[in-house]
């Protein structure tokens, strides 16, 4: 890390620093250049917009700018301090790291007031495209453009990069074991057989590798799995419903369910309540077993009406109204006076001398 009391060309002002880098330029193809890395603060711009910008074609501007990196990387020297730390900071990551977080790593790095740059985007922003300047420039560094397996990252060394997509082939075989996603523990002994498999000495490499990974995520509930998983990354209402029940493991109230989908915040998308309500009505994996109380299917709950599962109970032997509550709480979550008011449908059900409830017999059934 930087010794802030160091006498060192770090402890100027990144951009400071970075504009006195470029005024050697002339002033055309130092615009170019601050305009095409963001250095001035702005979103980088394209070649063709410069061009436009200047009236000369995007062409032009493209030779203007290989013409400024020609001049600047024969002045790399001036930087050393700046890119020695950059460097070690991503051989102590392991060689290789995700393009944002190794920018937001450095900024923090290089700043001798991390915080006050954390507290304006603005600057921060710039100087995080200070930082990815200083990377492209430097031959020490090189960039792997993101792919559908993969973010965009900065390595050093190509068989960085080669170790990386190992252990993601390795990660991969490991959780289709599982075939469900790991808790917190059995995520940590993961990780441990994972550097034991490569080597790898430090907790926080082996997390920067996987971090690399389009394939692997953790759930809202600190779980670690596979993204094609449901339940690391739900697809539709329907799942995010269904990860918080078996999160919970209980029947809840509708309401209940919405609130702890919207605060797990799967997707920064926001669920209404009639299209939540909507989605449990018409699913067969939800169960209706209360007031507005839903439960999973796959917990031994049955569809139907409290009459249909006072009918299936009493299928078994009559029983006492006492014996009959026990069993309906299994299945469903009602009041005895519901439960008295079904039995009372003469269709169905009569009451024997004895006090017990018992199926009336059609007479096709009768012997």
């Amino acid at each position: 890390m930087i010794n802030n009391n160091q006498t060192t060309t770090t402890n100027k002002d990144l951009i400071e620093t970075i504009e006195g880098f470029i005024g050697i330029l002339p002033e055309i193809q130092k615009e170019v250049i601050k305009k095409s890395y963001g250095l001035d603060g702005e979103d980088p711009k394209t070649l063709e917009f410069i061009g436009k910008q200047r009236g000369v074609t995007r062409e032009r501007i493209r030779q203007i700018e290989l013409s400024a990196l020609e001049k600047l990387k024969k002045n790399l020297d001036e930087l050393d301090i700046l890119l020695k730390q950059i460097k070690e900071q991503l051989e102590i990551l392991g060689g290789i790291r995700q393009e944002q977080k190794f920018l937001e790593e450095s900024t923090t790095l290089l700043s001798s007031n991390p915080i006050e740059l954390w507290q304006n985007e603005k600057t921060k922003k710039q100087y995080e495209q200070c930082v990815n300047f200083l990377l492209d420039i430097s031959p020490d560094f090189f960039y792997s453009f993101e792919n559908p397996n993969l973010y965009s990252n900065w390595y050093i060394q190509e068989e960085y990069l080669k170790k990386a997509l190992n252990v993601y082939k390795f990660v991969e075989h490991e959780l289709h074991l599982f075939k469900r996603p790991l808790l917190l523990d059995e995520y940590q002994n993961l990780l441990r057989k994972l550097m034991r498999e490569f080597k790898i000495k430090n907790e926080s490499v082996a997390i920067s590798y996987l971090d690399l990974s389009k394939k692997f995520s953790f759930n809202p509930f600190g779980e670690f799995g596979l993204i094609e998983w449901e339940g690391i990354k739900p697809k539709n209402i329907s799942s995010k419903a269904k990860l918080v029940l078996q999160k919970v493991q209980k029947p809840l109230h509708y309401q209940e369910i919405l609130e702890l989908i919207n605060q797990s915040n799967f997707d920064n998308k926001r669920v209404s309540i009639n299209t939540l309500h909507n989605e449990l009505i018409k699913n067969k994996n939800f169960i209706l077993v209360g007031r507005g109380i839903y439960a999973l299917r796959e917990w031994g709950y049955k569809p139907g009406t409290i009459k249909d599962i006072l009918v299936s109970i009493l299928k078994k032997k009559p029983m006492t109204f006492q014996e009959i509550l026990k069993e309906l709480e299994k299945q469903r979550i009602a009041k005895e006076i519901t439960v008295l008011i079904n039995l009372q449908d003469k269709n169905l059900f009569k009451k024997l001398p004895d006090k017990r409830y018992a199926l009336v017999r059609s007479k096709k059934n009768k012997n």
